[in-house]
């Protein structure tokens, strides 16, 4: 297998079907190998080595197990020989923003002889489509694997864990076995990378162990395939016995996906999706927006994303905690009103979040930080480095 190589990173892949709203009225402030970037190219972008906080440093050979769950779930993208012409149309919906040209538009279960074409705003993005590859295969080939290692790095670091597993270990031993808690994670805009990243934590020696998971996924998007053939790719063993699963027991690690506009959601559904009713058993939820507010704000308008906030924050039972990471810098400004005002995301968020006092409290964030993949790791394809923000809350 190759050596990774580094890439830029290629922006969200959100498949967004959400509606414009006027917004409030606001008032405030081609692929390189990884190192291949020179020490003053780096300095430029403000690079720094993460703290011990704000990731969690993974083994080598659990990096390498989890790339392996990508390339057995998706052989047959990563060796087919049109994969690159399928990473290229995805890229270029993409860079038009035609999320739903994208990825919601193919039915993968009816083959079509000739291609098929998405119009939007009077810019075409076709697939070819016959024989050919899914579109979420594509993209969660490529981009997901990354994204997995870096989520699982962030999603184990000391500071989220600290909110998370809040339960101290002599409170947990006390519990009968049956009743111990659980790590629950709800992932809006969730899909290959977030299962991925959450059965890391599962897996022997990580931070939930010795914990049963529950993962809910919510995307518009038709995730349900790539995310049954990843969790089978971690909790199942190789035939010969050479392999052992990455998470077991199997029944350690449920997976509930939903396939739902997250702005469509009324206070009802998100009420017993944050809370998780009887079946959280009284285990801390964790949502997280990975990749994912950026385009609540930039396709969804900001009034229908200063709503699922909102709805978000009055469904959030004390001590929910909320992990948003995104793109940094300009990449996550928002322009706003009739003169298109620009706003870091950062700030919106925190105007939404915080300007009631007892709604959230932030208890960590950092505006630009790397993950960068060992060259040492193998992968049949080239994968890239990410650049991101973080911001983690705490419902009081």
């Amino acid at each position: 297998m190759p050596k990774l190589r580094g890439t830029q990173s290629a922006g969200s892949a959100k498949n967004s079907r959400l509606a414009a709203h006027k917004p409030p009225n606001l008032k405030g402030p081609k692929p390189q190998a990884i190192g291949g970037a020179n020490n003053k190219t780096r300095a430029a972008d403000g690079d720094k080595k993460p703290s011990s906080d704000q990731q969690k440093a993974l083994a080598h050979n659990l990096q390498q197990d989890v790339l392996g769950v990508f390339s057995r779930a998706l052989a047959p993208a990563l060796t087919s020989p049109r994969l690159n012409e399928a990473l290229q149309a995805v890229k270029q919906a993409l860079f038009e923003r035609d999320f739903a040209g994208a990825f919601g538009t193919v039915d993968d279960s009816k083959p079509v002889a000739d291609k098929s074409s998405e119009e939007k705003k009077g810019k075409t993005v076709s697939f070819e489509i016959d024989n050919a590859i899914p579109p979420l295969d594509a993209y969660a080939a490529r981009w997901s694997p990354t994204r997995a290692l870096c989520y699982a790095s962030v999603l184990a670091s000391p500071v989220v864990q600290e909110q998370w597993n809040a339960v101290s270990s002599q409170e947990e031993d006390q519990q009968p076995e049956a009743n111990k808690k659980s790590l629950r994670m709800v992932a809006i805009g969730g899909g290959a990378a977030e299962i991925v990243a959450f059965g890391t934590l599962l897996t022997r020696g990580e931070a939930g162990h010795d914990h049963t998971g529950e993962l809910v996924l919510v995307d518009s998007g038709p995730w349900a395939s790539v995310v049954d053939r990843l969790q089978t790719s971690m909790i199942e063993p190789s035939a010969d016995g050479c392999r052992t699963a990455l998470v077991e027991p199997a029944e350690r690690f449920g997976v509930d996906f939903r396939q739902r506009d997250i702005l469509k959601v009324d206070d009802a559904e998100m009420g017993k999706l944050i809370g998780g009713g009887d079946e959280a058993g009284g285990a801390t939820t964790l949502v997280s927006l990975f990749f994912t507010l950026n385009e609540l704000f930039t396709a969804g308008g900001l009034g229908a994303a200063a709503t699922f906030l909102l709805r978000l924050t009055a469904s959030a039972p004390s001590g929910t905690v909320l992990l948003v990471v995104d793109s940094p810098g300009s990449y996550a400004e928002m322009a706003v009103g009739a003169q298109a005002r620009k706003y870091p995301m950062r700030w919106l968020l925190d105007k939404f979040l915080l300007q009631d006092a007892e709604a959230w409290t932030k208890v960590h964030e950092d505006e630009a930080i790397w993950f960068r993949l060992s060259p040492s790791l193998s992968y049949p394809i080239r994968l890239e480095d990410m650049r991101y923000q973080v911001h983690l809350y705490v419902r009081k």
